[in-house]
């Protein structure tokens, strides 16, 4: 019986040794005739999921990038003879090269000899060196198409080549710059495609370029509240508005989260130190008075909005705050006179009130001509103002555009 079992043993590892060379003898016949090479990796690849002995697998991975290889260099000789070629399945020939050979690579990284995964790494590094140029043309042909969940794949595939040692040819320098410029091109990859992981994948080494580290840090924001990191979000929104002041998307997502959240202090506090950089800034003298609008501190934000509008005369939403920080002391003023009604200050109350009102005329109907179709902004206020001031003639155009408005 036990020579049954050994018998039968001996014979399935002579038929696993036939069957695998079998398959490289097809490999080394389509490479040489440079026919069905598609298929015969095919086959290749079907061979390594029931293949054991790892050195058998690393011939198989070996040669199924020899395909591509020859795929590569069918293409490559249509080019060279100015023939029609396939600009996709040139490409991707060499990411496939790549991609067999960073699993190639991942079983020689276990190999117990020293010896041997210098042997093979070396073999890996001949064949794959030529290609590093193409590998990275492949991933902008497919960003300029567009295709950027392709584009990705080949400049993933670059930064992991170039992190396994593949690259040994390019100067350190020059290699730093392109893992940089590459890196952010991975990154704005993920930002296209909304893939939070694949934005932050390569992130961290797109922020050495200080033109567009900005970029980087609203894609990773955008990321983290993808995520809904919030911590990591706000960090970097801070790091963001560090790197450039004047963009304005860390600003107003700092400042919108802070008011949504009722962190007014902090919030005035983020718009005077970005005041304290830039005092000139319209959009950070507007935010100031959004704030002190919400501590319904509003003569301060009356002076915040006229800071805004001084530095652009035509800043809608500064004088929006304006006319409604003081159609709010109007109000203020009336309820005052209210509780008053029976005591000698309720006249001049009434009439502070309707003052305040009369300061508020001016900058709401600016907001109505900067901003005519923004009829929600302004009708109201508008209405209020018409109506306390005794504008006949006003007061009944707005009553008509807000029915008109609520019939639609």
């Amino acid at each position: 019986m036990k020579r049954q079992y050994a018998l039968g043993t001996f014979l399935l590892l002579i038929c696993s040794a036939v069957s695998g060379g079998n398959i490289l003898k097809e490999a080394k016949e389509a490479i040489k005739n440079g026919s069905n090479l598609e298929q015969t990796e095919t086959k290749l690849l079907e061979a390594i999921k029931t293949e054991d002995n790892v050195y058998k697998k690393l011939d198989f991975y070996y040669y199924a990038a020899l395909l591509n290889r020859k795929i590569n260099d069918q293409e490559n000789e249509k080019l060279y003879l100015k023939q029609a070629y396939d600009t996709a399945r040139f490409f991707n020939s060499i990411f496939s090269v790549f991609h067999h050979m960073g699993n190639y690579d991942s079983i020689v990284n276990h190999l117990q000899s020293e010896r041997k995964i210098r042997k093979y790494r070396q073999k890996a590094l001949r064949l794959l060196e030529p290609y590093q140029e193409n590998l990275l043309n492949g991933g902008k042909f497919y960003f300029m198409k567009h295709d950027f969940a392709r584009a990705y794949d080949f400049f993933d595939c670059y930064l992991k080549a170039t992190d396994k040692g593949f690259f040994t040819t390019t100067s350190q320098d020059r290699q730093a710059l392109l893992v940089e410029k590459i890196s952010r091109w991975a990154t704005s990859c993920g930002y296209k495609l909304q893939d939070p992981k694949k934005v932050l994948a390569y992130s961290e080494g797109a922020l050495g370029d200080s033109a567009k580290r900005h970029f980087i840090y609203e894609y990773r924001a955008k990321a983290y509240l993808q995520m809904r990191d919030t911590a990591s979000w706000l960090n970097n929104l801070k790091e963001g508005l560090r790197c450039n002041p004047d963009y304005s998307y860390f600003f107003a997502s700092l400042t919108d989260y802070l008011n949504a959240s009722q962190r007014y202090d902090e919030a005035l506090q983020l718009a005077d130190t970005m005041l304290s950089i830039r005092p000139r800034n319209t959009f950070f003298w507007y935010a100031k008075s959004v704030v002190l609008m919400n501590l319904k501190r509003y003569e301060e934000c009356i002076t915040a909005a006229d800071s805004a509008i001084a530095y652009d005369s035509i800043y809608m939403y500064a004088y929006y705050n304006k006319g409604l920080a003081f159609c709010n002391l109007a109000v203020n003023m009336s309820d005052s006179a209210a509780a008053h009604i029976n005591q000698e200050d309720y006249q001049d109350l009434r009439q502070r009130s309707v003052a305040y009102y009369a300061q508020a005329l001016r900058p709401m109907e600016i907001v109505r001509v900067l901003a005519p179709k923004d009829t929600l902004r302004w009708a109201q206020p508008l209405y209020r103002i018409y109506l306390n001031l005794n504008m006949g003639a006003q007061f009944a155009q707005i009553e008509n555009i807000l029915k008109n408005f609520k019939n639609k």
